[in-house]
Parts: C-alpha cells; sequence; structure tokens
C-alpha cells in the first residue's frame, strides 16, 4: 500500500497530539509547512523529476517563473553591478525577468546596458498581474529558498565557476549538447547531474565518492521529522512564557 501525503500529515498530528500540542495551537504557516513537508514524503523524487523535466513554477494566471538556466545565470552576474548590486530593487526586478524568460536566450540578447535592461525588465513586468506575496512565493520556490527545499550541492563542484567546461564535460558525458545544459535546464540541476556524473565515475573506478548521494525519501523524512520538532518546541515554549506571565 502506498503512504500517501494525507497519511504522512495526519501521522504528524498525531505525534504532536502525544506531545501535548493540540491542532488549534499550530498556527496555519506551521501547518502548510507540515502538510508541504508531507506531501514530499509521500513523493520524495517530484521536485528532482521536476527539475530534470523543466516544470514551471506557477507565479499567477500566464505567468511562470523557470528555474534559473546557466545563461540567465551568467546574464544576471553580468549585470548585477551595473544595477547596484545583488540586494538593489532593480536587480531584482531583472530576477523577475530572467526567472520569466529563463530559457529564451533571445530575452536577454543585446541587453548589456542599464537603459536596456530596465526597458526589458519593465516590459516583463507589465505582464505580470500577481500580488507582491504571490511573487515572493513563486521566487523562493524557483530558486529553492524554503525550509523544505532539497539542498542544492553548488558549492561542491569547482566546476561550477566555469559553466563552459562544465556544459562541455556534460554534452560528452551525456550525449545531450551543451546548449541545452545552458538554456533548458537549470543552473543547479546541471551541477547535480555533474557532481552525480563524477561521483558514478570514481565509484565504478574503485575510488571513494567525493560527495554522498543522499537519499532522497531519508531527506523528506528528516524534513517532516524537524517541522514537527519545530511546531512541538515553539508551543512548548509559548506555554512557559505564557505561565510566566501569569
Amino acid at each position: 500500500m502506498k503512504i500517501t501525503g494525507q497519511m504522512h500529515f495526519a501521522k504528524a498530528l498525531q505525534q504532536l497530539r502525544k506531545q501535548g500540542v493540540e491542532l488549534a495551537d499550530v498556527t496555519p504557516a506551521e501547518l502548510y509547512g507540515l502538510a508541504e513537508a508531507a506531501r514530499r514524503c509521500a513523493d520524495p523524487f517530484r521536485e528532482v523529476n521536476a527539475d530534470a523535466a523543466g516544470f514551471p513554477v506557477r507565479v499567477c494566471d500566464g505567468v511562470w517563473f523557470w528555474k534559473l538556466t546557466i545563461g540567465a545565470s551568467v546574464w544576471l552576474d553580468e549585470v548585477e553591478e551595473m544595477l547596484g548590486g545583488g540586494t538593489s530593487p532593480r536587480y531584482r526586478l531583472a530576477m523577475i525577468h530572467a526567472l520569466v524568460h529563463s530559457r529564451e536566450p533571445e530575452a536577454f540578447a543585446g541587453l548589456d546596458t542599464e537603459k536596456k535592461v530596465m526597458r526589458a525588465v519593465r516590459a516583463t513586468m507589465r505582464t505580470i498581474h500577481a500580488t507582491p506575496e504571490e511573487v515572493n512565493r513563486a521566487i523562493d520556490v524557483a530558486l529553492g529558498i524554503r525550509a523544505n527545499a532539497r539542498p542544492r550541492r553548488a558549492e561542491a563542484s569547482a566546476a561550477a565557476a566555469d559553466w563552459a567546461s562544465l556544459c562541455a564535460r556534460l554534452e560528452s558525458q551525456t550525449g545531450i549538447p551543451a546548449s541545452e545544459w545552458i538554456w533548458e535546464r537549470s543552473g543547479a540541476y546541471a551541477i547535480l547531474a555533474y557532481n552525480d556524473l563524477h561521483d558514478f565515475a570514481r565509484a565504478y573506478a574503485g575510488g571513494k565518492s567525493s560527495a554522498h548521494l543522499t537519499d532522497e525519501l531519508d531527506e523528506a523524512m528528516n524534513a517532516l521529522r524537524a517541522a514537527t520538532a519545530a511546531i512541538e518546541k515553539r508551543v512548548k515554549a509559548s506555554g512557559k512564557e505564557g505561565a510566566s506571565d501569569g
């Protein structure tokens, strides 16, 4: 029998009740995080497969964010300084442009001055009829910035700094053209694929793997346990504060 996300969710709530945490004690945000972690346990490879297949993240009706391809990432690196740095509002708008058009090389052609960049960025923003919250959520999902996001091993590969060499190596080892790795796969997925190929080759040759190939289900179950423990800790801490106030 396949264990569904609802079953994982129900079991987590049951464990919380055993620790004295009732449903009414859990905030809506915590419930959402718990449900997401439970869903991931039921389908631990969903995010990996989605990245490989290239499923985008919905922002609102008619607008989708793609995970950043290598080509879009390189463009963002090139315009970052002219837009005031990675924390500036203009750079954030450029990132939104990159997420919308990540797999469209023509959307970045000729955007090499501040004036050209901002003209293109404003045109993209006019197509997005979404609330700031919807945009922020979609950015977080597309970039993998959230509590139960699958860890990326970008830091594990020195080759990540040299996209051309990485893509040429991937092309030779997989038969997939470098242009596809640059514009049709996310940069994070390209690095992950490179590392996995490297680990496989070392293991096949009898050497020790340079990075542990983490099991997705283990990661998902750990994330669910962590979410449950965080709720329990928060509720018990708030109870103590209430008692001391009284």
